[in-house]
């Protein structure tokens, strides 16, 4: 797996990423924020278009939520052998 890069080396093409570094905005309700979440680079949140913004999927209901500011990233790893 590939080390954390800084975020302004990230890709901005919609490619899902681990990110870290950030704050969680849009309805965060957990007791702490996590250290890392799978996100990516688009203008679209929740069925409309807005500012282009990191967004992360903050259950499984569909919901997306911003990712403000994060410092840093790193590709996903692989799925396992056979999927």
């Amino acid at each position: 797996m590939s080390e954390w890069q800084p975020i302004e080396t990230a890709p901005k093409d919609g490619t899902w990423v681990l990110l870290s570094g950030g704050g969680i905005y849009y309805g965060w309700d957990g007791d702490t924020i996590p250290t890392a979440v799978v996100g990516q680079y688009t203008d679209y949140l929740n069925g409309r278009t807005t500012n282009p913004h990191w967004q992360f999927a903050w259950y499984d209901g569909g919901y997306y939520g911003e990712y403000a500011s994060p410092t840093h990233w790193m590709p996903l790893p692989p799925p396992p052998d056979g999927t």
